[in-house]
């Protein structure tokens, strides 16, 4: 640095920091002595940074606030983790938990270890995304265009987004997940009071089933099995919001041509 032209824009920050030795800082008043353009310059940063320290510096003096602290945030990720998880599992015992739920359309069908997957599948993405405030989705429900095209291609299946704002829920965004035998799109809503329901969508190359509706702790699904697609969707909702939901999202996904 005793060079007078060596002087970097990090040289400056350094020095209206307090952060260079003497040596360094006499380098640099020497520059600024010489050059009127920089010293104005770093005299306009030690002005911002006196009426940023008086306006926020009690700020870095207190505590953050409990809820933000790293403690806290692990601990509510374990939580969602642990949910999860939870969700996941119940899924192996929804058939003899039955009487939580019943099927509705075409008839008392009992789900098959495939469908019983998926719903549990479906629990444990909706439990661990729905929480989420900055990342809920990877795509967001402005790029629907985009969303469709990338999550059909994915699931080598056309994917039309249902569009629920009939039932007034607007579509938050979507993100692809791995699923027990092929990848999974999970697609987000919300209505105006913050409640989020979730739509897994998969593959499907079996037969077509009636909807299910199950409920356990808290939270609901409506699942069916459609000619392409398998479907469950979940949330904290009341039994016939749900199945109406599931309704407009059947309409809407059959009406998707096969590819």
């Amino acid at each position: 640095m005793s060079d007078r032209h060596t002087i970097t824009e990090a040289d400056l920050n350094a020095y209206l920091d307090g952060e260079l030795q003497p040596a360094e800082r006499a380098a640099v008043e020497a520059y600024l002595a010489d050059h009127p353009a920089d010293r104005e310059r770093v005299a306009a940063w030690r002005d911002q940074s006196a009426a940023l320290r008086a306006l926020y510096g009690h700020v870095a003096e207190e505590a953050p606030p409990a809820r933000l602290s790293p403690r806290r945030l692990a601990a509510e990720r374990r939580r969602r983790m642990r949910r999860a998880v939870t969700a996941a599992a119940a899924a192996l015992v929804l058939v003899a938990a039955g009487g939580a739920g019943g099927w509705i359309g075409r008839g008392l069908v009992m789900p098959d270890a495939v469908e019983t997957t998926l719903i549990g599948e479906a629990e444990a993405a909706h439990a661990l995304y729905t929480p989420e405030v900055l990342h809920p989705v990877e795509v967001n429900g402005q790029d629907g265009a985009h969303l469709s095209k990338w999550l059909s291609r994915r699931l080598d299946r056309t994917l039309v987004i249902p569009d629920l704002s009939s039932e007034g829920f607007s579509l938050v965004g979507g993100r692809l997940l791995p699923a027990a035998a092929s990848a999974a799109a999970l697609l987000m809503y919300e209505n105006r009071d913050g409640a989020r329901v979730t739509l897994y969508v998969v593959p499907n190359a079996g037969k077509e089933t009636a909807m299910r509706f199950s409920a356990r702790d808290g939270l609901a699904a409506v699942s069916w099995q459609a000619e392409t697609l398998g479907c469950v969707l979940v949330g904290n909702l009341p039994r016939e919001t749900l199945l109406n939901l599931a309704k407009a999202s059947y309409g809407s996904l059959d009406k998707a041509p096969n590819i």
